[in-house]
């Protein structure tokens, strides 16, 4: 479990130890510490002084990263000989740099705000934007396999240099799908319906 650094009033603190004592305890039932372990986070929660995030903006910011990298081991992995020379170099050190600024603003962003925690509607969604993304990336990927080497000819051979490489275009995809899936199913945030 993520904690972070922040220093909690004497009885918020003796709650918390209380309700993480519960959620550690192995005799309880797996239900009554799944219940302490929420409660603990509601706590923690309403007791951390920093201002909130919400779910969907933590999610636009965890999509914004997966595609950066999407893209730089895609490139990396696919593209390997047009991305080391010229041109390729200039576009591989741009998304590169790219990548690197949304993990320092990622990294900002975690220590500047608390994440708000997720209700079940937003659990669902999570639920059901996992299982689109994962037929996406499966259709994308039978796809992207027929195109290539049936219409136009490109071999890609797996082996020690590149299997990583397109694990990780694979899963950072994924992540990637999930994110933009969820932003979707969920609609827009309730203050900017309001003022719609």
């Amino acid at each position: 479990m993520k904690t972070n650094n922040a220093v909690f009033d004497e009885k918020t603190q003796a709650k918390l130890d209380q309700l993480k004592a519960q959620y550690t305890d192995k005799k309880l039932s797996r239900s009554e510490r799944k219940e302490a372990f929420s409660e603990l986070m509601r706590v923690r929660y309403a007791a951390d002084p920093r201002p909130s995030i919400s779910v969907r903006k933590q999610a636009f910011l965890n999509m914004v990263l997966f595609f950066l990298d999407t893209l730089v081991f895609g490139c990396l992995t696919f593209a390997k000989e047009a991305m080391s020379d010229g041109i390729g170099g200039i576009v591989s050190a741009i998304l590169l740099f790219a990548m690197v600024i949304t993990v320092i603003v990622f990294s900002s962003v975690e220590k500047k705000y608390k994440k708000e925690i997720d209700d079940e509607l937003s659990l669902n969604s999570k639920k059901r934007a996992s299982e689109l993304a994962g037929i996406t990336i499966m259709i994308a990927a039978a796809v992207i396999g027929v195109i290539a080497f049936s219409f136009i000819g490109t071999t890609f051979t797996i082996n020690n240099d590149n299997w990583l490489g397109l694990f990780c275009t694979a899963v950072f995809a994924y992540a990637f799908f999930e994110h933009l899936y969820f932003l979707s199913i969920e609609g827009k945030e309730p203050a900017e319906a309001e003022e719609e």
